[in-house]
């Protein structure tokens, strides 16, 4: 049985859900300052003096990442189905999840999860600055980028000179995170990787795990109860996603945060919460 990695926030019998997916080489600590806005998000009730519970939030690592397992198939259905634990609610079919939040890999990850989302619950999905296409030469940029930091990760004051708008708290969660980040991870992401295969002998089988990087079509999974929000990165810092890409699926709705980087979790993580909330509230 697979031992699954996540970190959780809130109290665990509060009736609203929330789950974070990291980004590659990130892992669940990166959403600390999120998570928590989310958990003490109480609400006035009406003519009492009481206060709803916030959010439970749930944070899970990927594979690969922080403390999950080490796996060998990398591709974005084996991401999303290791998760898949996670949307089942003991003594029942449905999942408990109001809002759900994808950082760059994690939104292209929760994008392939928007099928088993179909709930008699209203769900919204917020994809923050997904690479849900990419070219090869980018894919090969990113790789080495990524397996880069990975082999030498900076360290939280490193961090902080890089980013000065970062929270320190912030900086030691993306530095802990690459020491724990698996670099095979990251390579057979964007790379060839390989697969054992079980069949009288084992062996293995070398297979290019997301070629093409092209994931865009999984938008069109959303089921009619789930909204589906992209904030994109500033058009002049390098997002991985336009406006304009989003514009064939019509019950996207797409937004652009100005000013902000690929990075927007770190950088304006208030807009995150607030859009995601709007968005879950509005649907009330």
């Amino acid at each position: 049985m697979t031992t699954l990695s996540a970190l959780t926030w809130g109290d665990p019998t509060a009736t609203r859900h929330v789950l974070l997916i990291h980004g590659l080489t990130s892992s669940a600590q990166s959403w600390y300052r999120i998570a928590q806005a989310f958990a003490s998000r109480g609400r006035a009730r009406l003519y009492t003096s009481l206060f709803d519970t916030g959010y439970f939030v749930t944070a899970p690592d990927l594979l690969g990442h922080g403390n999950a397992r080490r796996g060998s198939d990398y591709t974005v259905a084996a991401l999303a189905e290791e998760l898949r634990p996670f949307f089942t609610v003991t003594g029942g079919n449905d999942h408990p999840y109001d809002i759900v939040v994808g950082h760059s890999l994690g939104g292209v990850v929760a994008s392939a999860l928007l099928p088993i989302l179909k709930s008699t619950r209203s769900v919204h999905v917020v994809l923050v600055d997904p690479p849900l296409e990419s070219t090869p030469e980018t894919g090969a940029q990113y790789r080495s980028t990524l397996c880069d930091r990975v082999r030498n990760p900076l360290t939280p004051e490193a961090f902080l000179r890089a980013f000065p708008s970062w929270a320190r708290e912030d900086a030691i969660a993306i530095s802990f995170s690459l020491y724990l980040c698996d670099l095979a991870a990251v390579e057979s992401i964007f790379d060839v990787g390989s697969l054992s295969f079980l069949g009288g002998s084992v062996f293995t089988k070398l297979v290019q795990q997301n070629v093409p990087w092209s994931f865009s079509h999984q938008l069109s999974t959303a089921p009619d109860n789930v909204k589906v929000t992209v904030l994109a990165a500033d058009p002049s810092k390098a997002p991985c996603v336009r406006e304009e890409d989003l514009k064939p699926y019509r019950h996207v709705t797409a937004k652009t945060v100005w000013g902000a980087s690929h990075l927007i979790p770190f950088e304006v993580p208030q807009v995150v919460v607030e859009t995601a909330l709007g968005g879950a509230e509005s649907q009330k």
